[in-house]
């Protein structure tokens, strides 16, 4: 296997790309940085902690699954959207931090909280692009 075909672009997990044609949202892109960036692990180690270490051994309530990933979305991937409109059709809504919270902690959004996390998922695996400087394998 090539070194290439495993080497990620670490600049884009941790400042984020746009990621297009996500599936269930037509026409939304997701600026997205990868699920393991720096500030998502701390963040993720954090909450972690924060559920009592009896609950924690037993098992992690889905519950308290939803409202880790909901915060890690908000908190750490998911830096712009665009593409979402009033019902209208045509008034398009800015991505806000106010937006952000209820799309990616209210569980009615789910839609987008998956979407959200395909495009930290694609964000994740992005490579660099080849360039004429690259080292040959």
């Amino acid at each position: 296997m090539k070194l290439s075909a495993i080497k990620v672009d670490s600049a884009v997990i941790e400042q984020g790309d746009w990621v297009e044609n996500i599936p269930d949202l037509p026409g939304v892109r997701i600026k997205a940085r990868g699920t393991n960036n720096t500030a998502y692990r701390l963040l993720e180690g954090k909450l972690v902690r924060e559920i009592p270490r009896m609950q924690r051994v037993e098992g992690v309530a889905p519950s308290d699954q939803d409202r880790i990933a909901g915060r890690l979305l908000l908190e750490t991937v998911v830096l712009d959207v665009e593409g979402l409109t009033e019902d209208d059709g045509v008034t398009a809504i800015p991505y806000t931090r106010a937006l952000g919270e209820k799309l990616l902690l209210d569980p009615d959004f789910r839609l987008f909280q998956a979407g959200s996390a395909y495009a930290a998922s694609l964000a994740a695996q992005r490579q660099k692009a080849a360039t004429d400087t690259d080292v040959k394998n």
